[in-house]
């Protein structure tokens, strides 16, 4: 500064002090009067508010000019950010985004319409990124630092909050001494008390063009003593959780990489060559590390120094979930110990509850199993879910149809679950915690399965009951309550695995069998056949005779229904004599009707009709009513393949009483659909035509695609009759779209029939050859007992 212009803005200075001065005289003198007129009081109020702002002129001016401040006052301009994290990669719309936000050029994007209102500019400027850990939050700030640096020439300061690895987060006292020094002063005249540095730091940066970023913040007390007190500066804070309290803070979500954008950084550390040249395991292995950065970077890195290594085979590694975390560890990078940091946060029973999620290791779930693991209210345990969201150890997915949240844990948050449940939980507290998940998962199927299947029997529960308390007792139509157990049905193929693999193998399979109704209804045989298969094989090795006869009748019904005919005789006849075994009489009227469905299938109608009527005494004696229903309506069909369908009639009447006396509606749609074929065997097309729609709706109501697509068929093999060749072919190739999405073969090859039958009718013979080179191949992939012609049957 040359000597003219110092001695101006010393002058300056000079008036004013002079006038400050004056100010503060002249308001002491009002102040001191013992009652001021109300002029006076005017004047004083006017006096002070005018020395306040020569006050902080004053040291504005003084603060920014060497030449005027105090020997040794001068603050150094710090700048500590620290490099740009080395191979940053992706973000490119989020930092925009945030750059423009962060240097007040954005329209505030994540708070909707809302716009800074009167008087928000002069509030601090905090932008507060947040998203659980590994996500890559620390580097993003780095970066927008460096970019909007030159925006705040005063300075630019990084604090990590967390400390050193493995000590306790900085304390704000302490991070203020440190502050106060960075910025010049001297360390005796720091104050000791935590509110007195807090208003030293704001005194000292008002006015300051200072960038402060604040890293690993743990609440919103951690950092609120830090923040400056101007809206010159911008405060820069990271966080596992968004910290609402922060008054004027804009939260932005970081979140996990885009694939592409984790394939790339994959490639930037291992090499893009290597990378493009085997994508597919590229693409495992990013997967596997759940597009977490923090993983992918230990991926990229372990990769880097290992040139030798396949990524298929490094794929394979990290395929395993139980070594898994262990695979990502390199250096100072490790999944694990960034995960641990915001567990090791939470208190015991939080922590507790983390580890037990992971029980039945589900891809979701509500809120129910914690209540039943940790044995809570449902307020409780829905308090503790939210704990486990707001410290981002679990997602908050949506809420279900019926208004509850859902929630699932990013897959190595998973792992590292699982791990310390291992580790942590004793194992009894493990299987009792499971066993009243399994319980609570028997009550709901068990529910289910009264509503698609009233009447039916199953030996009785040998599981404890568990229910919550003011949860499972809400009263809903069927068809909601069915959409609610829709929400819950994969955890609850998971919770039947996770018994298996703790050695409850009859737990396993009294919640196995009661989901089969609803596996049934919506022809969900891969998971009834991988579930009642891994069943049997733990009830045979442990010896319950029970679980293996429940389960082979079980799996006797789904191979039947897939025309795996001899294996589902085996099975049939082979849980009968361990019912019998077992005294347990009752349970045999159902296998006893499956057999005489399969022999009518197989065209064996007496040998179907002597097995029918065993299945119906049996289930007349121990009021087995909704095996007496299906009973009546095997014994039917069979009176209509012998021409007699008054007869049959007379029998499905009986059938449609059960039905309507327990209330099995699904029972209902199936008598109807009978019904259809007794009336189309009389010519009554009009008659069974309405019966075919009746039955649809019924079918349609419970989402049973394979009975709405046995409608069709039937509908198109009416209009066929009628002469109405196009309405038929609509509806045989509605029908068999919805077969081949089931992977019911059978009736694939039923409907093939009928379209080669139909192409002929109408001249199609192109038509008709592709149809039947299509069956061809198909009956050669179903079970028979000789290579015969597959036995006919009706659609």
């Amino acid at each position: 500064m040359t000597g003219a212009a110092g001695g101006r803005r010393a002058a300056r200075v000079t008036v004013l002090v002079v006038a400050w001065s004056a100010a503060a005289a002249i308001a002491a003198v009002l102040g001191a009067l013992n009652s001021p007129p109300p002029w006076a009081i005017g004047v004083g109020a006017a006096v002070g508010a005018v020395g306040s702002v020569l006050s902080v002129r004053v040291n504005t001016l003084l603060e920014h000019d060497p030449a005027l401040s105090p020997a040794g006052s001068a603050r150094p301009t710090v700048h500590q950010l620290p490099p740009v994290v080395a191979h940053f990669t992706g973000r490119e719309v989020l930092l925009r985004e945030v750059r423009e936000l962060a240097m007040g050029r954005a329209s505030f994007p994540w708070l909707g319409s809302r716009r800074p209102g009167r008087g928000e500019a002069s509030r601090p400027r905090i932008l507060t990124l947040w998203g659980r850990g590994g996500v890559g939050k620390t580097a993003l700030a780095i970066r927008l630092g460096h970019d909007v640096a030159p925006g705040f020439p005063d300075g630019q300061i990084y604090v990590d909050l967390r400390g050193a690895p493995g000590s306790l987060p900085r304390s704000p006292t302490d991070v203020l001494e440190m502050l106060l020094r960075d910025l010049g002063a001297d360390a005796a005249s720091i104050p000791d008390n935590l509110d007195d540095r807090a208003r030293t730091f704001r005194t000292r940066t008002s006015g300051l063009r200072l960038l402060i970023i604040l890293d690993n913040a743990q609440s919103e007390e951690h950092v609120r003593y830090l923040l400056p007190g101007t809206s010159t500066a911008l405060t820069i804070v990271t966080s596992r959780s968004p910290l609402p309290g922060l008054d004027g803070s804009v939260p932005v979500e970081v979140g996990i990489l885009e694939h592409d954008q984790a394939v790339a950084l994959l490639g930037k550390l291992a090499g893009a060559g290597r990378v493009a040249a085997e994508a597919e395991a590229a693409t495992d292995i990013v997967r596997s590390c759940g597009l977490l950065p923090l993983a992918v970077r230990i991926a990229g890195a372990r990769l880097a120094a290992r040139p030798g290594w396949s990524l298929a085979r490094f794929a394979q590694r990290l395929a395993d979930q139980q070594r898994r975390l262990g695979e990502l560890e390199t250096g100072g990078l490790d999944v694990r110990a960034s995960i641990s940091l915001g567990v090791n946060a939470q208190s015991p029973a939080v922590r507790r509850a983390f580890q037990l999620l992971a029980l039945c290791d589900a891809p979701s779930f509500s809120t129910r199993p914690l209540q039943a693991a940790l044995d809570i209210p449902a307020q409780e345990a829905e308090q503790v879910m939210e704990q486990l969201v707001e410290a981002q150890l679990l997602e908050f997915m949506n809420h279900d149809p019926f208004g509850e949240p859902r929630y699932r844990y990013h897959d190595l948050v998973r792992d590292y679950a699982a791990e310390r449940l291992a580790i942590e939980v004793a194992e009894e507290d493990r299987r009792a915690a499971l066993s009243r998940i399994v319980s609570l998962c028997l009550h709901q199927a068990g529910q289910a399965e009264q509503l698609l299947a009233p009447g039916a029997y199953r030996p009785p529960m040998r599981t404890p009951p568990w229910t919550p308390p003011s949860v499972i007792g809400v009263d809903l139509a069927p068809v909601d309550a069915l959409a609610r157990f829709a929400t819950e049905y994969e955890f609850q193929v998971c919770a039947v695995r996770a018994a298996l693999a703790a050695g409850m193998s009859a737990t396993a399979a009294e919640l196995a069998g009661r989901l089969v109704a609803y596996q049934d209804a919506h022809a969900l045989w891969s998971d009834w056949e991988r579930l009642q298969q891994s069943v049997l094989e733990a009830c045979r090795r442990d010896g319950d005779e029970i679980g293996e006869a429940v389960t082979l009748a079980d799996l006797g019904l789904l191979h039947r229904l897939q025309g795996r005919l001899e294996q589902a005789e085996s099975e049939g006849h082979h849980a009968l004599d361990l019912f019998a075994r077992a005294g347990e009489h009752a349970a045999t009227a159902s296998c006893l009707a499956n057999l005489g469905w399969l022999y009518r299938v197989r065209g064996e109608h007496e040998r179907a009709r002597a097995h029918l009527r065993r299945a119906l005494a049996v289930a007349e004696e121990h009021g087995v009513a909704r095996t007496r229903g299906w009973s009546l309506q095997m014994l039917a069909d069979l009176e209509i393949d012998g021409g007699n369908p008054q007869a049959a009639l007379h029998l499905l009447d009986q059938s449609r009483q059960v039905f309507e006396e327990t209330g099995d509606r699904r029972g209902l749609g199936w008598t109807f659909r009978i019904m259809g074929d007794a009336h189309r065997k009389q010519g009554d097309d009009g008659c069974a035509l309405r019966r075919y729609e009746e039955s649809s709706t019924i079918m349609e109501e419970f989402g049973d695609r394979r009975g709405a697509a046995r409608n069709l068929g039937a509908i198109g093999a009416l209009h066929q009759r009628m002469g109405r060749p196009q309405q038929a072919l609509t509806c045989y190739a509605e029908s068999l779209e919805v077969f081949r999405d089931l992977g019911d073969r059978q009736w694939q090859a039923r409907t093939l029939e009928a379209l080669i039958e139909l192409h002929e009718e109408t001249g199609q013979a192109e038509l008709a050859e592709s149809r039947r080179t299509e069956l061809t191949g198909l009956m050669s992939s179903l079970t028979r007992v000789s290579q015969g012609p597959l036995p006919s049957r009706r659609l």
